[in-house]
C-alpha cells in the first residue's frame, strides 16, 4: 500500500492530471512489442475452461509418464521459464506447462474470481481433462503451493511434486483481508491504478528485479529475458491476475496441506534467494520429513535456468524414482 501512494503522491506533486496519465498509458499499450512464441518448443494447444481459454504447450510419446510444468507467479510470468526444460523432459515423458489464466497466452478475462482457490481448481481440472493420467508436477514460487494444495486435495490426480522455492508456509499465506481489498479497488483504477502497474511493469524495473531479485549470475537478465517479460506483462487484461497478486488473494497457506502429503516431494531452492530465503525449507522439511530438499548454490529464485542441467537431472532421478515406487 506504501508503494502506491508514495506513487499517486508523486504523481499529484509532479501536476500529473487523470488526462496526461491516460495519454500516457495509451502511449504504453501502443509502443509495447509482441511477445515471441514457440520459445518452448512442442504443440500449442487450447483447454475451454469455465473460466477462460487456457494456452499450453504439449512434447513427448503420448504414453510417455506424464509432468505438467506450471509456471510463478508475477509480472509477464508464463511457461517461458521452462524452456530450457521441456524440450529435454520430453525425451522421456510427456511434458505438458500450462500458461496459468490471467497469464500469458492464456484469457485475462476482468471478471475472472482470480485466487488461489481458482488455480487449485484450474490445475487439477487440467489434469484430469487434458493430462488424463496421474502426472508429476513441477511448480515454480506461489503455484508450487497451488500444486501442493492440488495434491493433497485431489490426491488421485498427482503421482509427485518437485516444488521450485514454494511459498505459502511462513510468508504469503495471509488472506487479504480489509487492507488487501482496498488496495485491490485502488488497483483496480483504470487510470491511476493502469499508471501505478505501468510503472513496476517498465523495462527498467523488469530489468532491475531479474537482475537483483530473479538470478545470482546478472548474466542471464538478458535483453530476450527482459523483453519477453516485458512484453508479456503488457499484453491486453494481463494487469487484471497481477492486481488480485499484489493485493493478496492469491495467499494461501500449505502448512497443513503439505504435511499431509504422502506423493514423493522434491523441494528445489536457490541458496542466494533472497524472496524467498532457504530457512522457509527448513520449516517445511519439519512439516513433512519425507520431502527432500536440493540446494543450488550461486543461485537465487531459478535453479531451472541458472542450472539447467542439474536441475534436469534433478527432475529426471525424481521423477522417474516416483514411477517406479508406483509399480512396485
Amino acid at each position: 500500500m506504501g508503494k502506491l501512494r508514495t506513487f499517486w503522491k508523486g504523481l499529484v506533486a509532479g501536476g500529473a492530471g487523470v488526462a496526461a496519465l491516460a495519454a500516457m498509458n495509451a502511449a504504453v499499450a501502443h509502443d509495447v512489442p509482441g511477445p515471441e512464441t514457440g520459445a518452448l518448443g512442442g504443440e500449442a494447444g487450447t483447454y475451454p475452461w469455465k473460466h477462460g481459454q487456457v494456452f499450453y504447450r504439449q512434447a513427448g510419446a503420448e504414453d510417455a509418464p506424464p509432468i505438467l510444468f506450471v509456471h510463478g507467479i508475477g509480472a509477464g510470468a508464463r511457461s517461458f521459464m521452462w524452456r530450457r526444460n521441456f524440450l529435454p523432459l520430453a525425451r522421456d515423458f510427456r511434458t505438458y506447462a500450462v500458461d496459468l489464466l490471467g497469464f500469458g497466452y492464456s484469457d485475462k478475462p476482468a471478471s475472472a474470481p482470480y485466487s488461489s482457490d481458482l488455480y487449485v481448481g484450474l490445475l487439477s481440472d487440467f489434469l484430469r481433462e487434458v493430462v488424463g493420467r496421474p502426472a508429476a508436477l513441477v511448480a515454480h514460487g506461489l503455484s508450487a503451493a497451488f500444486a501442493a494444495r492440488v495434491a493433497d486435495e485431489h490426491a488421485g490426480l498427482v503421482r509427485s511434486l518437485v516444488l521450485v522455492s514454494p511459498t505459502g508456509a511462513d510468508n504469503l499465506s495471509a488472506r487479504p483481508g480489509m487492507t488487501g481489498a482496498a488496495f485491490y479497488g485502488l488497483l483496480h483504477s483504470p487510470v491511476l491504478g493502469t499508471s501505478f502497474y505501468n510503472a513496476v511493469t517498465s523495462e527498467r524495473s523488469v530489468r532491475d528485479y531479474a537482475r537483483k531479485q530473479l538470478f545470482y549470475e546478472k548474466r542471464f537478465a538478458t535483453p530476450r529475458l527482459v523483453a519477453h517479460y516485458y512484453a508479456v506483462s503488457h499484453l491486453p487484461g494481463a494487469q487484471h491476475a497481477a492486481t488480485a497478486f499484489l493485493s493478496g488473494y492469491f495467499n494461501t497457506d500449505i502448512r497443513e496441506p503439505f504435511a499431509r502429503l504422502r506423493q514423493p516431494v522434491t523441494l528445489a531452492w536457490g541458496k542466494q534467494d533472497t524472496a524467498n530465503p532457504i530457512e522457509q525449507a527448513g520449516q517445511l522439511l519439519r512439516l513433512n520429513p519425507r520431502a527432500r530438499l536440493e540446494v543450488f548454490d550461486r543461485c537465487r529464485m531459478m535453479p531451472q535456468e541458472e542450472h539447467a542441467e542439474r536441475f534436469n537431472a534433478l527432475l529426471h532421478d525424481a521423477l522417474r524414482e516416483s514411477s517406479s515406487r508406483l509399480s512396485s
